[in-house]
């Protein structure tokens, strides 16, 4: 059974072990404020563990040495990055997930090894950007562990894709078009595939390429 401790009792952190208990995973919910901690506990059980995550014997005493994921979800991001550069530096601990409430201290946590980072504000704002550029391709994510992005282009009648023949088109070096969506119905397309107005795709892109296609398709 993987283990998880996640670090701040808030709405993220209270729902995301909630969904992991239901996945059978073990939890361990640490909250600071003793009043909050009760709350939870009260909702959640055991898991709850009353503490300060910056603190190293408590993150021992939660057993930080075996756990399988670390979660600083509190909203301080001092808080956060310590509490990720502890486990990682003091504890060994690989699988480590921040969050960023602030998207400026985004480069901060990279600089200082936290591959792994949560920024809502960021996602929205990239999204907002991109909707109000009215840009033919949405960035979706990026997949863990590698160099690729999953980006949604949607298909205009001015768009290149247009009656272009999935076999016949130049994208970027190892891009994959891995979806369809026509009329709701999901397609796996094939190099005969002939691209409408409206059709929204799903293509997987080298981040480093990502540039090269919204080029493409401008």
């Amino acid at each position: 059974m993987a283990y998880a401790i996640i670090i701040g009792g808030g709405k993220i952190g209270y729902y995301l072990s909630r969904s992991l208990i239901n996945r059978n995973y073990e939890v361990c919910l640490m909250e600071k404020d003793l009043v909050s901690a009760r709350r939870l506990s009260a909702d959640l059980g055991d898991v709850v563990m009353q503490g300060d995550g910056c603190d190293p014997l408590v993150l021992k005493s939660a057993g930080v040495a075996r756990a399988d994921l670390l979660f600083a979800a509190t909203g301080d991001d001092a808080d956060n990055l310590v509490i990720c550069q502890m486990a990682r530096l003091c504890f060994g601990r690989q699988r480590i997930l921040a969050r960023v409430n602030n998207p400026d201290n985004e480069a901060l946590f990279e600089k200082l090894g936290v591959q792994e980072r949560l920024s809502g504000t960021a996602a929205v704002l990239n999204m907002i950007g991109q909707k109000v550029d009215k840009s033919p391709v949405i960035l979706l994510g990026a997949l863990e562990k590698s160099s690729l992005e999953v980006v949604e282009i949607i298909v205009e009648d001015d768009s290149p894709l247009c009656g272009a023949k999935l076999g016949e088109m130049n994208l970027p070096p190892h891009s994959l078009v891995i979806s369809v969506l026509r009329e709701g119905e999901a397609q796996i397309p094939t190099g005969d595939t002939v691209f409408a107005s409206g059709d929204v795709l799903l293509i997987l892109v080298p981040a480093a390429l990502e540039s090269t296609l919204r080029e493409f398709l401008v």
